[in-house]
């Protein structure tokens, strides 16, 4: 009897994690069929996607990019769900996947992540700021319906490996961080930092956005806002570490003092593998980690004080509501402006405080609420320090 091939959708597919996706699923045709494809800009990228999946449909985020793509071939348009925000919700909306892949950048992601579990659509999440800026909402729906969240991101896959079995034993959770490509530098020596170095990341290869925010661990304080809603424990319990050779990805300290630590390539192929075939697991033709790699594992105490925009992000989740969702609004139009060659790496750090000491924290219990702390905080900006901020 032949076995039911589980339909994805793969938000972001042309990113780095999307890519990673579309290659497992190519190897794996018998247990997955992609239905649904969506990408911002790069209908390079799209094409080929499209080419081995044939039967997908797509959606794009920019509208000339669509257009493009449209008066290049006029009988692609009974294959698109739209632009924007609408494509994203044609793709799961009908006919439903039984997995969404949320590997879009930024607060975009939330609305298809709130869409997906409320039509009881499980998510595999590698947007973290579906639960930076919404994990009231995310936890509401978690909490009255039948659907998952199955952490993608390395560090809270690796946490959710060494938990199962051992939650009630476990005090606490910890997060490490290769202190990025400017590790041991002090800050005020980072004025001048180009574009180049900053995107120069010692051990993984992702996107821009997340690799200047690793720059400055402002990321790694929204993984930390992220794990706090994936897995219950207060901020007081979720600690960091600096682990440069990014080999051990997450570590729980349980009740009797001792460490559970589980270990991997620098490489998100194994985060996407399990949560494709989670609750289970198989064996993929890719990297695995040797003992001969594992000869050296440093760790350094983690000094919040050398990192402001983590004291920033860690700042904002204390105060909750709609302060997270700002924080990362006023983080992306800042990014948006460095790579742009608008502001240099330190002036992302005075963006996103200005945004917060501005902004009256208000209620986050919807995503109406979430938006238009968003839009708030891009206006504000715009307004401050002139020109387009997101």
């Amino acid at each position: 009897m032949e076995r039911k091939r589980r339909k994805i959708v793969i938000l972001g597919s042309t990113g780095s994690i999307g890519r990673a996706a579309v290659e497992i699923i190519s190897h794996a045709p018998e247990d997955f069929e992609i239905i649904g494809l969506a990408a911002g800009n790069n209908i390079g990228e799209l094409g080929l996607q499209r080419r081995e999946f044939a039967g997908a449909r797509f959606a794009l985020r920019d509208e000339d990019a669509h257009a493009k793509l449209m008066a290049e071939d006029s009988d692609l348009a009974e294959r698109s769900t739209g632009i924007g925000t609408d494509g994203l919700i044609g793709l799961i909306s009908d006919p439903k996947p039984d997995l969404v892949i949320n590997a879009l950048v930024g607060v975009a992601g939330l609305v298809p992540t709130v869409m997906a579990l409320e039509s009881g659509c499980d998510v595999a999440l590698a947007n973290k700021e579906s639960l930076v800026t919404g994990g009231e909402i995310v936890d509401r729906l978690l909490e009255n319906g039948g659907a998952r969240v199955i952490p993608v991101d390395s560090e809270h896959f690796s946490l959710s490996r060494c938990l199962k079995g051992h939650e009630d034993e476990t005090v606490e959770i910890i997060l490490t961080a290769s202190g990025g490509p400017f590790f041991g530098r002090a800050l005020a020596d980072l004025k001048n930092v180009t574009v180049a170095q900053v995107l120069d990341h010692p051990t993984w290869k992702m996107g821009r956005k997340v690799t200047v925010d690793s720059a400055h661990l402002l990321n790694k304080g929204l993984e930390v806002i992220e794990a706090h809603w994936l897995f219950g424990y207060g901020y007081e319990s979720i600690g960091v570490v600096i682990h440069p050779q990014s080999r051990v990805h997450g570590i729980t300290r349980l009740r009797d003092g001792s460490l559970m630590a589980h270990l991997g390539p620098a490489d998100m192929k194994l985060p996407i593998i399990s949560a494709l075939y989670h609750p289970g697991m198989v064996k993929f033709p890719w990297e695995q980690l040797s003992l001969e790699e594992l000869s050296r594992l440093d760790f350094h105490t983690f000094e919040p004080e050398r990192y402001p925009a983590f004291v920033l992000t860690m700042e904002a989740a204390g105060k909750g509501g709609t302060a997270p969702a700002v924080l990362n609004a006023a983080d992306e139009a800042a990014v948006e402006a460095f790579l742009a060659g608008r502001i240099g790496f330190l002036d992302i750090i005075d963006w996103i405080e200005q945004a917060l000491a501005a902004h009256k924290t208000g209620p986050a219990g919807t995503v109406e609420d979430v938006l238009e702390a968003d839009r708030w905080a891009r206006e504000f900006l715009n307004e401050r320090y002139g020109g387009p901020a997101a």
